[in-house]
Order: C-alpha cells, then structure tokens, then sequence
C-alpha cells in the first residue's frame, strides 16, 4: 500500500513537471512510465486505481472531470492487464504492441470526444486534427518505454517479489 503511495506521489510529480505541451491544447504527460510500472509489478487493477488517483490529485488544481478520471483508471488497467503476468520471452513485445494501440485508441478516440464535450474542441474532428501529433509522439515514446524499459522492469518485478517474500 505504502509503494503505491508513493508511485502515485511519483505520477501526480511527472504529470505536472514532466508533460511537453505541443501548441496551447496539447500535451505529453510521461505520468505513464510509473503507471507502467505498476501495471507490471502489482497488476490491473493497481495500476488503474494510481493513474486514476494521480489523475483526481492533479485535477484537484484545475477541476475534477469524473470522465477524464476514468479514461485515466482505464489505460492505467490496460497497462496491467497486458504485463502483470508476461515472462521474458518474445510475447513481451506482441503485448507492448497491443498496449501502445489499445492506450492510443483510447486516449485518442474517447479523449477527444470527451474535451469536445466539454467544448475545449468546437468538433470531434478539430480534436481529432489537434490532438493527432501528441498522440503519435505518445505512442512512440509508449513503445520506447515498453521496449526498451524490459530489463528494467523485469529486474525491479524480481527485486520486488524477492524483497515481500522477506
């Protein structure tokens, strides 16, 4: 409970210091490296309740959006349903794949129909136009992330069950 804590602290710290903005609307928050992390080590549900939480934490300063918050808890779960259970083997990247696409449909399509909703995009195709640049440059760094992170990662999940197995 307390690791969560604190990669939730971690994520709410990279979502507002660690977010590129391209242009006045759009940015690349890197919150989801630690989200990742979760997913990997803890699980789907895990990783969900941190992004989703990080989310409200970071909204608490602008406004709380229950929709935004939920696409967040949704993309946290799709990071762990897709690592929680791989082995070091060649499914990894298969998975980093699928991941990367699901996040990037998600984000991208339900996203944007919801800051249209909310009128920060006069269209659903003005967001799509707008958004379409930070989405692809999300997805690359998902894909650099999964992929190159998978030493990384593997070594920190064995660190971690060694270290609750004492």
């Amino acid at each position: 409970m307390c690791v969560l804590g604190l990669l939730t602290a971690i994520t709410v710290i990279l979502g507002v210091f660690a977010t590129f903005r391209v242009g006045n609307f759009i940015k690349v928050p890197m919150k989801f490296i630690t989200v990742f992390i979760v997913g990997v080590i803890y699980g789907p549900l895990s990783s969900g309740i941190v992004a989703a939480t990080a989310d409200f934490i970071e909204a608490l300063r602008i406004g709380v959006n229950p929709l935004i918050t939920l696409v967040e808890f949704v993309c946290g779960f799709i990071f762990g349903a897709c690592f929680f259970k791989v082995k070091d083997s060649r499914s990894y990247y298969v998975r980093a794949v699928i991941c990367a696409f699901l996040q990037f449909l998600i984000s991208f399509t339900v996203m944007s129909e919801i800051l249209t909703a909310m009128g920060i995009y006069a269209s659903f195709r003005s967001a799509v136009w707008m958004r379409l640049p930070a989405m692809i440059i999300l997805f690359a760094l998902h894909m650099l992330v999964m992929c190159g992170g998978k030493k990384l990662v593997f070594r920190l999940k064995k660190f971690v069950s060694e270290s609750e197995a004492q």
